[in-house]
C-alpha cells in the first residue's frame, strides 16, 4: 500500500511552541530518572524484600534478572506501544505513557514481594520505551520549519543527560534525611522509613507538570489531518519488512543495538565493575579482600541455614514477623551507637529484650526454631560487623565511582548539545552518525585498555569521550528515526529499532561483557579482566555500528513527501 506524508506541519504559536519543549524536556529528562532509580534502589529493595543481607549472592542473581526481565518487557511492549502511537495518536499515547512510569514507581516504592517489585519496575521500563518514541515523532511533525523541528529535537533531548544526575542527588538526599521523614504506611516487618522506597515515590514528580501543560499542547496536525480524511493507512508490523521498508527497518534496529551495546557492554558497566581497579584504590582494595572473602564465607552458612529457618517460620506462628522486628531492632541499635546515641541506644536494647522474652514464648514448643534462629542473627551480626569494617574502605571506592559517573553523564550530555548543533548545520545523516563512531574505534580501547591502567584525571576525560560518543548516538536516532519511516509507521518502526534493537537486543552486551567475555580474558582481578572485556565490546560494536552506517539510507529531502 502506497503512503505519502509531508515531512512539513501548519505552524503553531510561539506560546505552544514553550508548552511543546517544556513537556518534551520534562518527559526525556524523566525518562534516563526512572531508568537511573534502577541501580539506586534495586539491591536495598530486593534484600528488604528478601530478607537477606544486600551482598548475598542470591541479592546479586536477582537484580540481574530483574533488569534483564524489565528490558525484555520495554522491548516486547514498547513495540506494541509504537503501533498504539500509530494508531491513536502522538499525544495520547505519549500521556498515557509519562503517567505509567510516573504511577508504577510509587506501586513499587508500597511492594511487600519481590515479584510485585520486579512487576512494577517492569513497568516503569514499559512506560519509557513507549514515550522516547512517541515524544520524538510528536516534535517531528508539530514543527514546520526545518530548523526549529532540528532544534526542538536536540534541546529537549539534551535534558534526558540531566536525569541521571538529578536522580544521584535526590537519592543522596534522601539517604541522609531518610528518617527525618513522615513513615510510610506499610507492614511493621518492613522498613517504614526505607530510602529505596522514598527515592521511587519521587518518581511521581512529572506526572504533576505533564497534567497540569498537556491540555494546551496539540495532536500532531499532520497525523490528525490524514486520519481525518482517510488516507492514513493502517500501521502493521509486516509493513516494515515491505521490500522499501526492509533495509530501513533492519539497519536503524541494527545500528540502534550497537548504539545500546555501547552503553551496557561497556559505558554503563565502568563505575561499578571497572573503576574499583583502578591504582589508586590499591590499598582500599587489599584492604577489602579479605573482607569480602569472610563476607562471602558468611554469606555461604546463611543460605545453608534457610531451610531450617523457613522450617521454623511454618512450624511458629508469627516467628517470621518477630524475626523482621528482631532484624529491624539490631540495625537501629547499630546506627545509634555509630552516631553516639547512647540513650536512643539504650532505649532499643530494651526493646530487644522484650522482643526477645517474646521469641522464647513463641518458641517454647519448638526449641529447634528458636536455635536456628539465634544461629543466624549470630551469623547477621557476624556479617554486619563485617560490613562495618568494609565501610570506610568502600566508601572510598564508591566516591571514585561517583566521580567517574559523574564525568561520563557530562560527557553525554555535551555529546547530546553536539548532536543538536550539527543537526542544525544540516550534516548529512551518514556523515553525521560517522563523526560519533570513528572516534569511538580509538577511544574505548585507549580508555578500556590503556588509560583505566593510569586512573587519574586521564581515566576521567576518557570516560567523558566515551560517554559523549555512545550517548550522542541516542539524541542521533531520536531526530533522525522519525524521518525514514512513512507517517503511518512512525511509531511502530521508531519501536522496533529503538526497543527490540536497543534495548532487547543492545541491552545483553552487559551480560555478554562480565559473564561471556570477562572469564575469557587475562588479569590480576576481575576488574581488569572486565575492563579489557569492555573494550574489546565496545570497540567491536562501534566497528559493527561504523560498517552498518554504509547501509543507511539518507532520509528523504526536508519538506517533501516521504513515499513508501
Amino acid at each position: 500500500m502506497s503512503d505519502s506524508s509531508q515531512t512539513s506541519a501548519p505552524a503553531i504559536s510561539l506560546q505552544t511552541r514553550i508548552i511543546v519543549l517544556v513537556i518534551a524536556s520534562i518527559g526525556f529528562l524523566f525518562d534516563t530518572y526512572e531508568l537511573l532509580m534502577t541501580p539506586l534502589v534495586a539491591v536495598p529493595a530486593i534484600a528488604e524484600l528478601l530478607g537477606l543481607p544486600p551482598n548475598n549472592p542470591i541479592v546479586t542473581d536477582w537484580t540481574g534478572r530483574m533488569l534483564w526481565i524489565s528490558a525484555l518487557c520495554g522491548g516486547v511492549f514498547g513495540l506494541m506501544g509504537g503501533w498504539l502511537i500509530d494508531r491513536f495518536g502522538r499525544k495520547r499515547i505519549m500521556a498515557l505513557s509519562i503517567f505509567l512510569y510516573s504511577m508504577s514507581p510509587c506501586a513499587a516504592a508500597f511492594s511487600t514481594t519481590l515479584p510485585t517489585f520486579v512487576f512494577f519496575r517492569s513497568l516503569t521500563f514499559v512506560g519509557v520505551c513507549i514515550e522516547f518514541i512517541a515524544a520524538i515523532t510528536w516534535l517531528a511533525e508539530l514543527f514546520a520549519d526545518r530548523r526549529q523541528r532540528e532544534f526542538a529535537l536536540g534541546f529537549t533531548q539534551a535534558f534526558a543527560s540531566l536525569g541521571g544526575i538529578l536522580v544521584t542527588g535526590v537519592s543522596a538526599w534522601i539517604v541522609t534525611h531518610g528518617n527525618d521523614l513522615p513513615a510510610l504506611p506499610i507492614p511493621d516487618i518492613f522498613n517504614t522509613h526505607g530510602t529505596w522506597r522514598y527515592t521511587l515515590l519521587t518518581g511521581f514528580l512529572p506526572a504533576l507538570p505533564i497534567a497540569l501543560l498537556l491540555p494546551f499542547a496539540p495532536e500532531s496536525r499532520v497525523w490528525l489531518e490524514r486520519r481525518a480524511s482517510g488516507s492514513l493507512s493502517r500501521p502493521s508490523l509486516a509493513g516494515l519488512f515491505a521490500p522499501a521498508l526492509r533495509r530501513t527497518t533492519l539497519v536503524t534496529a541494527g545500528l540502534s543495538a550497537c548504539a545500546y551495546a555501547a552503553a551496557f557492554g561497556a559505558l554503563q558497566l565502568t563505575p561499578l565493575r571497572v573503576i574499583p581497579g583502578v591504582p589508586e584504590l590499591a590499598e582500599q582494595r587489599a584492604g577489602l579482600k579479605p573482607l569480602q572473602d569472610e563476607a562471602r564465607s558468611i554469606n555461604s552458612e546463611i543460605l545453608a541455614l534457610d531451610p531450617k529457618v523457613k522450617a521454623g517460620f511454618e512450624q511458629v506462628p508469627g516467628l517470621r514477623e518477630l524475626s523482621a522486628k528482631r532484624a529491624k531492632n539490631r540495625v537501629a541499635f547499630r546506627g545509634a551507637m555509630a552516631a553516639g546515641d547512647k540513650e536512643r541506644a539504650a532505649a532499643i536494647g530494651a526493646e530487644f529484650k522484650q522482643l526477645g522474652e517474646e521469641l522464647d514464648r513463641i518458641c517454647a514448643e519448638h526449641p529447634e526454631a528458636k536455635t536456628t534462629q539465634m544461629e543466624r542473627e549470630k551469623l547477621l551480626k557476624q556479617l554486619g560487623d563485617n560490613r562495618q569494617k568494609q565501610e570506610p574502605l568502600d566508601k572510598a571506592v564508591k566516591a571514585r565511582a561517583n566521580s567517574a559517573q559523574l564525568w561520563q553523564e557530562m560527557g553525554g550530555l555535551a555529546g547530546r548539545i553536539l548532536l543538536a548543533v550539527l543537526v542544525v548545520l544540516a550534516v548529512a545523516r551518514r556523515t553525521l552518525l560517522r563523526i560519533f563512531l570513528l572516534p569511538g574505534l580509538l577511544a574505548i580501547p585507549l580508555t578500556y585498555f590503556s588509560l583505566y591502567h593510569g586512573g587519574g584525571a586521564a581515566l576521567n576525560w576518557g570516560i567523558a569521550v566515551c560517554g559523549l560518543l555512545v550517548v550522542a548516538q541516542f539524541s542521533y536516532f531520536g531526530e533522525f528515526l522519525p524521518k525514514v519511516f512513512p507517517l503511518h509507521l512512525r511509531g511502530t518502526g521508531g519501536s522496533f529499532a529503538t526497543n527490540v534493537g536497543g534495548r532487547m537486543l543492545g541491552t545483553s552486551a552487559a551480560f555478554l561483557t562480565t559473564n561471556l567475555v570477562a572469564p575469557l580474558m587475562p588479569g590480576a582481578s576481575t576488574f581488569d579482566k572486565v575492563a579489557l572485556a569492555a573494550g574489546i565490546v565496545g570497540t567491536a560494536v562501534f566497528l559493527l555500528g561504523f560498517l552498518l552506517s554504509f547501509f543507511l539510507p539518507e532520509p528523504p529531502a526536508e519538506d517533501l513527501p516521504v513515499s513508501h
